[in-house]
């Protein structure tokens, strides 16, 4: 830990220059900037983010080792982290969040165990040098620009969003696969549309990346996520879950995602694979749970290890299987994909209510007429 801290005091010094905001690139990608600003990174830091202000007070009121990755851009990244100073409202290098400058500034990635770590390019004086993953990019009078190999191959992405451990080796999140390689991240959340990179588009572009990073607080992207079969057999029904992400399907410990599946007859609800919790169908239930040193459900950041880990590995499948036996010709079986953004009982624990992070959001849907 104390050589994290001593690179983070030095790489603090390097990013003393002029620090240009994201609102500042509105002026020549306005499109974008619109984007960003609905984006999880846009509202990374702990005043934008509800529940990451109150996860963080639950933690540790004095040290706060999130900003490494939510507030990235602060000038005293190292004194925060080791409770020496507090996060300031009125510091735009915090209240940016994931700034665009701070995330086309990382020139490299040091992968470590406990977690990575960005290497910016930011230095003192001068135009900054922004990286991209295009073919002949413009500089203008804001930035210099230059290509990167990792914003092609999406290793960028892995300096935060790789694996985390807490102080306990427990790791409370990961999104790389079950071969520690990452995937095809920007392919798959910075989707193609079609327009030039900035308002002006002096190099005729047809397509650019969008910047909203869409996620699970999209409903498009959750349909995209997992694919539902299902498959009768007398009175046997078989789901099939197929996991269709580069990723496992639980990455972020806060979500819950689960599959419910009910049998209809006549418009009447006969069967349900659960009647109040979605767990009381294990197989079919996507979530992690921590737990402290009593064995009791644990906040991330506090945990010795899990109490529960359902969880589905990148690009791979599971099959439930579901014995009903009054099954009548005619009778519709529905099965629907659902993620929480907040699993609603740590919403509840951290007094979360905006609708938006606890209104479930329904993904992809399969029916089967019995025979």
């Amino acid at each position: 830990m104390r050589w994290i801290i001593a690179f983070l005091l030095l790489w603090s010094v390097s990013i003393q220059a002029e620090y240009m905001d994201s609102k500042s690139c509105d002026e020549c990608h306005e499109m974008i900037y619109a984007e960003h600003t609905k984006s999880m990174h846009h509202n990374s830091s702990l005043f934008s983010d509800d529940v990451h202000r109150k996860m963080k007070e639950r933690v540790s009121k004095d040290k706060y080792t999130c900003a490494l990755c939510h507030m990235p851009a602060t000038k005293n990244l190292a004194a925060m982290i080791r409770g020496m100073e507090q996060p300031n409202a009125k510091d735009v290098r915090q209240t940016d969040g994931v700034s665009c400058s701070y995330c086309h500034q990382i020139s490299k990635i040091y992968h470590g165990k406990t977690y990575n770590i960005n290497f910016s390019s930011a230095k003192d004086g001068g135009k900054p040098h922004f990286f991209a993953n295009l073919g002949d990019p413009d500089s203008s009078d804001k930035h210099e620009s230059g290509p990167n190999e990792i914003y092609k191959n999406s290793e960028v992405c892995m300096g935060c969003h790789s694996h985390k451990e807490n102080v306990h080796e427990v790791q409370v999140c990961n999104t790389l696969d079950q071969h520690e390689k990452t995937s095809d991240c920007i392919g798959c959340h910075m989707p193609k549309e079609a327009g030039g990179i900035e308002n002006y588009n002096k190099r005729g572009r047809d397509e650019y990346a969008t910047h909203e990073f869409l996620g699970v607080h999209s409903a498009e992207m959750v349909k995209k996520a997992v694919e539902l079969k299902l498959r009768q057999e007398e009175n046997e029904i078989t789901l099939s879950i197929i996991n269709k992400m580069g990723h496992k399907i639980i990455t972020q410990p806060m979500r819950l995602k689960f599959v419910k599946t009910v049998v209809s007859r006549e418009g009447q609800v006969i069967w349900s694979n659960f009647t109040k919790s979605p767990i009381e169908d294990k197989e079919a239930t996507f979530i992690i749970v921590f737990k402290n040193s009593e064995g009791e459900p644990s906040l991330p950041g506090k945990a010795v290890g899990y109490k529960l880990n359902q969880n589905l590995e990148a690009m791979t499948s599971k099959e439930v299987i579901y014995m009903i036996d009054d099954l009548q010709k005619g009778d519709k079986v529905t099965a629907t994909w659902i993620s929480y953004v907040i699993n609603p009982k740590v919403a509840q624990k951290l007094q979360i209510t905006d609708k938006a992070l606890t209104t479930p959001i329904d993904g992809y849907s399969t029916t089967l007429l019995v025979e």
